[in-house]
């Protein structure tokens, strides 16, 4: 009887071993699967604190600057997302988020129109009063993709560009023969700035963003149709070249922007 009683004893201290090592891998592998999550915050709470130019929240800033788009390209190989400032704020600010397949993550401005150094649009100066960036677009776009080692030989940095330009933001390819929508650009308001009313200098920019587009148009005949694109929300054109050339080498990118839009700001009677 002292012999059964001895056993039953062994197998509970076994059993007990047995779940102790499962509940202890369980918690492992949980905090590794919480570890490996995209720390979207600190990207956006790193990013405000390097551009005084963003506002933030009260308390988490993955709260504050609200998703209002999102994409993942196949199983996981990278993410995409666009965040941006409340509605109810005078000239909202938003930020890119990239995330590899690693889920390291890497937050870049998407400043406004009003940073117009950001943009480097051209033929443009800086609006006074309004704080420079000391960065742009550009450098801002490829650091990035670096840091995530996005660009590599695979082309994957192209696949970034084109679901960037397409599913995160809309845009819409155009060419040389869509000049009427060129020149015709977008108004909009912002009360923090004065009003550019459609006039002969209005027009006359319009003209000469569709004449720079040209330029590179026949410049690289090779792709002529494909480096240009309308975000029409934002009131802005990317043309995006890559100077490389070569599909199984890294990009090395050139992007221009062009500004499309004119402040207008009712007057109430």
């Amino acid at each position: 009887m002292l012999k059964i009683t001895v056993e039953i004893n062994m197998r509970k201290k076994a059993l007990k071993r047995i779940l102790v090592s499962v509940l202890v891998f369980a918690l492992l592998i949980g905090c590794k699967q919480i570890n490996n999550e995209p720390n979207v915050e600190k990207a956006i709470s790193d990013l405000t604190n390097n551009f005084p130019q963003f506002r933030k929240g009260k308390s988490k800033q993955i709260e504050y600057y609200r998703l209002e788009r999102s994409i993942i390209y196949g199983e996981n190989k990278f993410k995409l997302q666009l965040r941006s400032e409340p509605d109810s704020i005078n000239d909202p600010q938003k930020i890119l988020v990239l995330i590899n397949s690693k889920n390291e993550c890497y937050a870049i401005p998407f400043f406004s129109n009003t940073y117009r150094d950001y943009w480097a649009f051209k033929y443009e100066n800086a609006i006074p009063n309004v704080k420079k960036t000391k960065t742009n677009f550009n450098n801002e776009f490829i650091s990035a993709l670096n840091s995530l080692k996005l660009n590599d030989t695979l082309g994957t940095g192209n696949k970034v560009v084109t679901e960037m330009m397409f599913s995160l933001l809309n845009c819409k390819r155009i060419t040389e023969k869509d000049s009427v929508e060129v020149f015709t650009g977008y108004s909009n308001q912002n009360y923090d700035l004065d009003n550019e009313l459609f006039d002969i200098q209005t027009r006359k920019r319009f003209r000469r963003n569709y004449e720079e587009l040209s330029k590179d148009w026949h410049k690289y005949k090779c792709c002529p149709d494909y480096n240009s694109f309308y975000d029409t929300e934002n009131y802005r054109i990317y043309q995006i070249i890559n100077t490389e050339g070569f599909y199984k080498k890294p990009l090395k990118l050139n992007i221009k922007c062009y500004r499309q839009n004119a402040i207008f700001n009712p007057i109430s009677i």
